[in-house]
């Protein structure tokens, strides 16, 4: 499920430009974030982490919930 322009709070995610992030929930639902800037960030903004199992930007796989580290924890 895309998440549209009328659920974001940041003016950023409203340009053109920047990641698909792709949060993927223990339940099976799949949230699909577009024109996200600061990937690491905005995924650290989520409220019901502990339920994401897997989360893919640009299709990528970033982080599953194999890894000891949560993406959002990880620095660059």
């Amino acid at each position: 499920m895309r998440v549209g322009d009328e659920h974001r709070i940041n003016r950023l995610s409203l340009t053109p430009g920047g990641s698909l992030v792709a949060v993927t929930y223990l339940s099976g639902w799949v949230k699909e974030y577009d024109k996200v800037k600061y990937p690491r960030a905005y995924v650290g903004r989520i409220t019901d982490r502990e339920s994401i199992v897997e989360i893919r930007v640009n299709g990528n796989l970033v982080w599953d919930k194999t890894n000891p580290k949560k993406f959002w924890e990880v620095k660059d």
